[in-house]
Parts: structure tokens; C-alpha cells; sequence
């Protein structure tokens, strides 16, 4: 029976988009009769016992599917740990498929694809695993993992990310490998010009109001004087 292993990289664990999308395409797997184990990497790091179980979990698994943020156009440091550790172990991965799916809280999807996923590329390649492909979402914060929602809780906003899910699943399930995907999350609409200054400005706002409720002045030039 194929086992796939999937690693959730968010500090926020169980209350993140990386963990709604990772319990979604597991479920998926779970129907179609292949194996899965969810752990999350933050969890596992708490001690030397959970680190060793979870470097087992990888040595023993099929494949590997790392879910994790982008943190200033990097992995978060779990991440950098995690793979710090399995570099060092030097284990033997070339039969195990590695897949890391990657999201950002901003639109611009090149700021996964130009840096992160070229980080995972080297890093899969370093430690000997097998590439199956790669996943680049936008607008992560969008799909509401913070409030600990789920992906089948989330209705029609969540419908395309949902179809791109399904997609790789049925492609795990199949054995294929996927190319290193960057697909459009949103309706087409999102994506028109004459809507981008509107949408920056209402993102602006928010973080001006964000900052405020946080005793910050978002319009600060310290370095100025």
C-alpha cells in the first residue's frame, strides 16, 4: 500500500491554511485506499523523541508532501530546521517522492516560484529525493486556515482552490508527477487591471487598521531622522 506523509510546516499548526490544505487532499487519499500520516513539524521539534519519530515516518513513507508557508519570500524556520535534519541524517530517500506545496498571504505568486520552490528543488536534490512536482498558491490567507476553517467549510470562494486539490490527489493516487504548478486561485475577475488599485488599497487599509489596533503607525520613518 502506497503511505504518503504529509508535513505541516506552518507555526500555526492545526489553526493554518498549510494544515486545512494537507487534511483535505489526505481525506482524498484516505477514500481511494492509500495510507496517510499528518504530523506537524512544529510539534514533532518540541523534543528529541518526536524529531527521531518523525525523520522514521519519512525514512518508511512513499512520499512526502511538505505544506508550509512563505515567510519574506522563504520557508519558516521549522522548515529550514526540518530540512537542516534530514540533510544531516543522510538518509536514503531515492525511492520516496518529495512535493512541497507553498502559500503566501500576497497575490504575487512569483514570490513563492522565484525563490521558495528553487529552495526546495536544491534541497530535494542535495538529500537525494525523488521531485514529484511542486504547488504555488496565492492569497493563502484567503482560505481562512487561521480561524481553523476547512477547506469543505468554505463554500463557492473555495471552489477552483478545491478543483486544483482534487487534481493532485488524483495525480498522487495515480503515480503521476506533476509539473511545478502556479495556477490562478480566483475567479478571472481578481486578476483584471482595473481592479488592482482598488485591491491594494483596500489591503493597504487593512493593515493600516491592523497596525493602529497594535499601537504602531503604519506611516513610521524612524530611520529618517
Amino acid at each position: 500500500m502506497t503511505k504518503v506523509l504529509f508535513l505541516i510546516g506552518s507555526p500555526r499548526g492545526k489553526k493554518s491554511t498549510s494544515f486545512s490544505f494537507g487534511i483535505y487532499i489526505a481525506e482524498k487519499l484516505q477514500g481511494n485506499g492509500l495510507e496517510t500520516t499528518t504530523l506537524i513539524v512544529r510539534s514533532q521539534l518540541a523534543s528529541e523523541e518526536k524529531t527521531s519519530q518523525m525523520l522514521k515516518e519519512i525514512e518508511e513513507t512513499n512520499m512526502v508532501v511538505l505544506i508550509a508557508p512563505l515567510y519574506d519570500d522563504c520557508q519558516p524556520y521549522i522548515v529550514i530546521k526540518l530540512m537542516e535534519l534530514i540533510a544531516a541524517k543522510k538518509m536514503n530517500l531515492e525511492e520516496i517522492k518529495f512535493l512541497p506545496i507553498v502559500n503566501s498571504g500576497f497575490g504575487e505568486v512569483v514570490q513563492i516560484t522565484a525563490v521558495s520552490i528553487p529552495l526546495y528543488h536544491k534541497f530535494a536534490k542535495t538529500v537525494g529525493f525523488n521531485w514529484a512536482g511542486s504547488l504555488a498558491v496565492e492569497v493563502g490567507e484567503m482560505f481562512q486556515g487561521r480561524y481553523g476553517k476547512l477547506m469543505p467549510e468554505l463554500g463557492k470562494t473555495a471552489n477552483i482552490m478545491r478543483g486544483i486539490l482534487d487534481n493532485l490527489a488524483d495525480a498522487i493516487i495515480s503515480g503521476t508527477d506533476l509539473p511545478d504548478m502556479a495556477p490562478r486561485t480566483f475567479p478571472r475577475m481578481f486578476y483584471w487591471k482595473i481592479l488592482k488599485k482598488p485591491f491594494a488599497k483596500i489591503n493597504t487599509n487593512h493593515w493600516r487598521k491592523v497596525a493602529k489596533e497594535n499601537g504602531e503607525d503604519a506611516d513610521a520613518r524612524p530611520y529618517l531622522e
